[in-house]
């Protein structure tokens, strides 16, 4: 079957009545002794019947003194009492077809609750005759119905609309983006416009005066004729090089958008049938905006040893830093102006400028392809100032400026104990609440007794009790010390430690706290990591939002962005070489494989060391085994094992969960300590509590003396176990960083 598309042809000047008698001989033929042949519809509409714009007619013809030669048929607009002969169209003997006919009068809502979808539709009248062998040609037969059809709709798709509620700033060249969608019976049944057109102007009344507050919607909803020499022509929705779906205004021959002004920008799709979009709606197929020098690129900064800033606009907004000297640096940066409609142009950055209207002074000129700098910087002592610079097609321009001080690392002492956490004395706790958390007068004998088991510990000088300044000591307050503990809580600790994803980073939000431990360690320096893991602490601290658990650092740091794998370069998984946490106190996931949360179950009994693993097993003087400290474990008590058991504890790299996943732990990744649960059925038995952060210990700091060691980190707090263990640790930890003091 082939399908025709035929013209459907104007009412002409009358040759005849077609009625049911016919018409006149010369309508058919010659009056010779050959017979006319003969036509009927054989099926398509009813007379009368409404119907879609695509139809499909069915004939049959014959001829009492010979045969058919082909048939002749026409399509009139409306129901025409006589058309000429010569809008007749030979298409030989081919006996059916599918018409599309044109539909595009009498607009009308068809839903009274959303008159977004239009309907339209058109009378024609279908014509069919037939000839012979000798040219003469039957009396028509003809068919009168109604074609309707859904007008399509448009989408302005870019810029994106986002969260606004008031009246978007633009710049003063925009790119406009939009989606059609031709709704041929029903809003579900579509398929693409065949064309589209825009417009564009500003605001101003029915006598041409500027006004902001003017309803230009509703009279172009009202009175569509009066803007109809605004319009472009119209373009094929899939026109070559995104045409049809993209446009950049002013185009080329109009007159620039004038700031402080406010315009509208209109989409209008026609389909097949000819049906064209007749409603407009702001935040749909239109938008009214105004023209702002406000609007410009929004531009994303990244080192891997600072993290990552935003900037907008040219103001002074300094980011300021300080770091260690000689950590190279190598930023690289990304800018956005889709949101206003704008396009990145170029980019440049530069070291120490002075003038930034020098262009001699900018390390390169403006690119588009500039994403980074070419080589790394080493800096040495002294405050230094990083430039980078984007520019979009209005020529609007964001500076992004980051300060960094270089603070010498003397590392002149050996061990600095911070203390992170923020504990309650004798007279906070009740009796049934018994060391639910440490008391702070014996936390602070038990760590102050391990720490002096180092040489040339000495407390009045080496304890930072971050509570006491309400802060985190700064990157100046470790530069002297060659070795850290570091014992905490959520808050604080939390501020240090939080890693912000590229895709948050992407949409303003920045962690003003640098992470200066990777730094210390990268120095040179050694860790001991530890403390509170319940809920969001430890390293869930490390996630921007508390995740559902077990947690991928790698494919989890943002749950709400999939697909943002950033967390590669959280201190977790690149420093630590965590892949993926748990916890025995936890928000479960919703979703396979959901580990059963039961405190019956999962919490601790006991701790036992790793000899499997090829570095756990070069240090035999660690404990076999680390059980609670009995105090905590009496009857009465908040951890009494018969009740409740021990429940602060985080897991690393869990074997069901990765299993499952098919997800593998990197190669630097040793544990030290492994769990085992109340019930040997828990999913978190003989999992990983706490690790060897093994990364930087061949790094030996560019001190006189100076050692390279491991760190560590342990998932719970060490003051709810045994005494004795906790010292034969800390003397194993001290001895490895070569501190600890003679006997």
């Amino acid at each position: 079957m082939r399908r025709l598309t035929i013209p459907s042809l104007p009412i002409t000047i009358i040759i005849c009545s077609l009625v049911m008698l016919g018409c006149s001989e010369e309508f058919y033929g010659s009056t010779d002794q050959n017979l006319p042949p003969n036509v009927i519809l054989s099926s398509g509409p009813v007379e009368g019947d409404t119907t879609g714009y695509r139809v499909h007619f069915y004939w049959t013809g014959w001829d009492d003194d010979g045969e058919v030669a082909g048939y002749e048929i026409a399509i009139a607009d409306g129901d025409p009492i006589g058309f000429n002969d010569t809008h007749y169209v030979d298409v030989g003997l081919i006996n059916e077809n599918i018409f599309i006919v044109t539909a595009n009068e009498n607009p009308d809502s068809l839903y009274t609750n959303n008159n977004y979808y239009t309907r339209y539709d058109m009378a024609h009248t279908f014509f069919v005759r037939a000839y012979d062998l000798e040219g003469a040609k039957s009396k028509p037969d003809y068919r009168s119905f109604t074609a309707w059809t859904l007008a399509p709709i448009a989408n302005i798709t870019r810029p994106v609309l986002g969260g606004q509620i008031s009246t978007p700033r633009y710049s003063s060249i925009v790119t406009f983006g939009w989606d059609a969608t031709d709704p041929i019976d029903m809003p579900g049944n579509s398929q693409d416009p065949d064309s589209i057109r825009y417009m564009y102007t500003k605001l101003v009344d029915h006598e041409g005066n500027e006004d902001s507050g003017f309803d230009i919607l509703g009279d172009m909803n009202r009175s569509p004729e009066r803007y109809e020499d605004k319009w472009s022509d119209w373009i094929a929705y899939n026109a070559p090089n995104d045409s049809g779906r993209v446009v950049i205004i002013p185009t080329i021959g109009k007159e620039s958008l004038e700031l402080n002004k406010k315009y509208v920008f209109a989409v209008q799709a026609m389909d097949e049938a000819g049906a064209v979009t007749s409603i407009f709606v702001d935040g749909q197929n239109a938008r009214l905006f105004w023209v702002s020098t406000q609007a410009g690129p929004s531009l994303v900064v990244t080192e891997p040893h600072l993290g990552s800033f935003y900037f907008l606009g040219d103001a002074l907004n300094i980011k300021e830093r300080e770091l260690p000297p000689e950590v190279p640096l190598r930023f690289s940066w990304t800018a956005d102006a889709s949101r206003y409609g704008g396009e990145i142009m170029s980019y440049r950055y530069g070291w120490d400028i002075q003038n930034l209207d020098d262009p001699s002074e900018w390390d390169v000129s403006p690119n588009p392809e500039i994403r980074r700098t070419e080589t790394s910087k080493i800096l040495l002592l002294g405050k230094h100032i990083f430039y980078v610079e984007a520019v979009d097609n209005a020529g609007t321009v964001t500076l992004g400026r980051i300060s960094i001080d270089i603070v010498p690392f003397t590392m002149e002492r050996d061990l600095l104990w911070v203390y992170n956490c923020n504990y309650g004395t004798y007279a906070d706790w009740g009796e049934s609440y018994a060391y639910q958390q440490p008391i702070e007068e014996l936390y602070m004998e038990f760590w102050t007794d391990l720490c002096s088991r180092a040489d040339g510990f000495i407390p009045e000088r080496d304890i930072y009790r971050a509570p006491d300044d309400n802060r985190l000591p700064e990157i100046r307050d470790i530069s002297v010390y060659k070795n850290i503990i570091w014992t905490y809580q959520r808050a604080t600790w939390s501020e240090l430690v939080r890693f912000i994803p590229e895709s948050l980073i992407e949409a303003g939000v920045e962690n003003t706290t640098l992470n200066y431990l990777p730094l210390f360690l990268a120095k040179g320096g050694h860790l001991w990591t530890l403390g509170d893991p319940d809920y969001s602490g430890a390293m869930a601290s490390v996630f921007y939002s508390s995740p559902e658990l077990p947690a991928s650092f790698y494919y989890e740091i943002d749950k709400d962005h999939e697909g943002d794998t950033s967390g590669v370069n959280s201190m977790a998984y690149l420093g630590y070489c965590i892949t993926v946490m748990d916890k025995v106190r936890a928000a479960s996931r919703k979703s396979d494989p959901t580990p059963i949360r039961r405190v019956d179950r999962d919490a601790l009994r006991f701790a036992y060391l790793d000899y499997g693993d090829t570095l756990t097993a070069k240090y035999p003087d660690l404990p076999d085994t680390l059980y609670l400290w009995e105090e905590v474990t009496q009857p009465g008590k908040f951890f009494y094992p018969v009740t409740r058991g021990f429940l602060y504890v985080e897991i690393y790299d869990p074997i069901d969960w990765m299993e499952v996943e098919r997800v593998q732990s990197q190669s630097c990744f040793h544990p030290i300590y492994r769990m085992r649960a109340r019930n040997s059925s828990s999913q978190l038995d003989h999992q990983t509590v706490a690790i060897w952060v093994s990364k930087y210990g061949h790094v030996v700091p560019d001190i006189p003396g100076g050692v390279a060691a491991n760190s560590f980190h342990f998932g719970f707090p060490l003051w709810y176990f045994n005494r004795d263990s906790a010292a034969e640790i800390a003397d194993v930890v001290f001895r490895e960083w070569q501190i600890l003091a003679a006997p």
